[in-house]
Parts: C-alpha cells; structure tokens; sequence
C-alpha cells in the first residue's frame, strides 16, 4: 500500500448538511452481528460486504443497501472513493483485489477471530456512557475495513469502527502508514476508548469564539474528563496511552508546565500552528520541551476541569452542555500547576 502523507488517527464525522472530515462470547444477531443484550449491537459491515460484492441478485444487493443506509454509500464515496453509484460493486471489486485490502480483510479477520476483549469494551463503555447520558440515544455500532484510512466514522446516530486500524502496534502495513508515536495507539484495547471519544465529540463538538490555546485545552479536558466516567479503572495518562514514564514525567513537572506555559504567553495564544503542537499527536511538544509527550494540552486541561468540578460539584452532562467558558473554567477552578 503506497502512503500519500502521513493519516490523521481520528474520525470521520459526517451529518445530512456536511462532512466533515474530522468471534465474540455472547448470542449472535445474525451473521454479521454481536448481541450481548438489546441495547448494544456490533453489526460487522465488513463480513457482509464482501458476499454483497459479488451478489448478482439485484435485489439481494438492493436489501444489503437499504440495510446499511446511510452507512453504506458514504462509505464507498468517502472513505474508499469509489465513484460508480449506486451499486459500487466493480469499484468493490477492486478495493477487495487489492493486494495490500485483501492482506487487511485476512488478519483483521484473524485477529478478531481470537481478541474479543475489544467488544466487551465497548459494550461496557456505552452502557456506562447510557447511565452518564440519558436523555442521549446509543448509536447504531458497526466494523468495517477502510484500508488503513480513518479509524472511527460517525454519520448522524451511526458509528462505525475501522477494524483493520487496530491491529497492533508491530502490524507490518502500519509502518508504512503512521509514525512510530502514532503506533501504540493502534492496538485494539484503544476501540473502545477511541469509539466513545469520538462520539462524545459528535455530540459536543468545540466551540469557541476566541478559540485560544486555554479554550482548546478545556474542551479536551471536558473530553478526558467525560472519558475518565466511562472507563473508571482507567486514569487520564491510561485515557491518553501514556507509557509509564511519560505519565512520571507530567506528575514530576506539573508546576513548571504551567509556568512555562504562562511565561510563554502560550495560554491565550490564537495560532493554530501552536495549538496543534500542544493538543496533536506528536513525539513530543516542541513549542514546550522535548521530553514532553504529546497530547500534553490534553492533560493540562483535564487537570482543570478536574479541579472545576470538585469545587463546583456539576454533573458531566452540565460540564459539557456549557460551551465557551475556559476562562470561566480557569478562574473558578483555581488552578495554578
């Protein structure tokens, strides 16, 4: 698989008005489908596709169309570029002829085959996230294959998660496909994390007027900190995929973080450029110190909003309902590093 530049690790997000390119234990539900109870399904897209390609029963295909909609037509437009609407089955065809697709198909079916923590994950994670959430709905949950291109898609109340993705960070294809920091988060006990980060953010997306470096680091502490809900067990440098040691160096350095970060007059600073360095994966932050892992804004953000909520006492659904107010966040939270 050749590489046109190096991919984003995060999701697809695609609604009706525009797209914005941002073997299990249990009872099955049908052939293609994972059902531990009612409320949460994993539908694998990715096993019917391939009979679908090669379906010659007009109607037959018509029924797996209707099946998967929306789903399915932006699949093949988007995430594939296919362009023979609206079957797409001679631009299937050759997705699935590809050397490299038909070496992913192989080993995520492998790998899946056997590693079956990953949908107990999930299971749990919205259950847990339904409890948090009420009056939100629980999204239709898929797997596909996109051949290494986004990891999670979100279109309307449909999610769906690009196995082929998370196949470990030593999988061969993804040194040709994702920086050697990247890799780690690619294994597959990041679904579950990854699949309800991304729908949180579907359904509280960033917004900011000023959209400075503090604004963007209290939105992503909000993220974290609606993460470290879900998933108890897991504390914010777990949430991050933090090695032990980049999780020491954050708890060791805190204080002076902070003060660099102020002495730099980073905090209010509106430069995308800078920002990214701060909140993007990356092997370190270069506008801050080499020895800093990236995502650290991240951490930093969550430190605050942690600090918020323990004074204020609000629920994660008030925390993240009230948008644009980091440096209401900041001010009441006291937080100095």
């Amino acid at each position: 698989m050749t590489q046109s530049g190096k991919i984003s690790r995060y999701a697809i997000a695609i609604s009706l008005l525009a797209i914005y390119f941002i073997a299990c234990n249990g009872k099955a539900s049908g052939a293609a489908g994972l059902r531990i109870d009612s409320a949460i399904t994993i539908e694998r897209f990715d096993r019917e596709l391939s009979s679908y390609v090669y379906e010659a029963d007009t109607s037959e295909a018509a029924i797996f169309r209707d099946k998967y909609a929306p789903f399915f037509p932006i699949y093949c437009r988007h995430i594939l570029g296919l362009g023979d609407a609206p079957s797409f089955q001679e631009g299937l065809k050759m997705f699935f002829t590809n050397e490299a697709v038909s070496r992913l198909y192989a080993d995520t079916e492998t790998k899946f085959a056997t590693d079956t923590a990953w949908f107990h994950e999930v299971q749990n994670a919205f259950h847990r996230y339904g409890e948090l959430f009420p009056r939100q709905g629980q999204p239709r949950i898929l797997t596909h294959i996109s051949g290494l291109n986004q990891s999670i898609v979100t279109v309307d109340s449909l999610l769906s998660i690009s196995l082929d993705c998370y196949l470990g960070a030593d999988y061969p294809l993804y040194e040709q496909r994702y920086y050697l920091y990247e890799r780690p988060l690619h294994e597959s006990d990041r679904i579950a994390i990854d699949a309800t980060e991304v729908w949180l953010r579907t359904l509280y997306p960033y917004q900011s007027k000023r959209n400075a470096l503090l604004d963007r680091m209290v939105y992503e502490g909000k993220i974290l900190y609606a993460l470290s809900l879900i998933f108890p067990r897991s504390d914010s440098f777990g949430l991050l995929g933090y090695t032990q040691a980049q999780s020491q160096w954050c708890e060791t350095n805190e204080s002076e973080i902070w003060r660099q970060i102020i002495a730099k007059k980073h905090l209010f600073n509106t430069e995308s450029m800078l920002i990214n360095k701060y909140i993007e994966p990356a092997p370190f932050v270069s506008a801050l110190h080499q020895d800093s892992p990236g995502r650290l804004g991240r951490w930093v953000g969550f430190q605050i909003v942690d600090a918020y909520v323990k004074k204020k006492g609000i629920s994660i659904v008030e925390l993240l309902e009230a948008s644009d107010n980091a440096g209401e966040i900041l001010s009441e939270s006291k937080y100095n590093g």
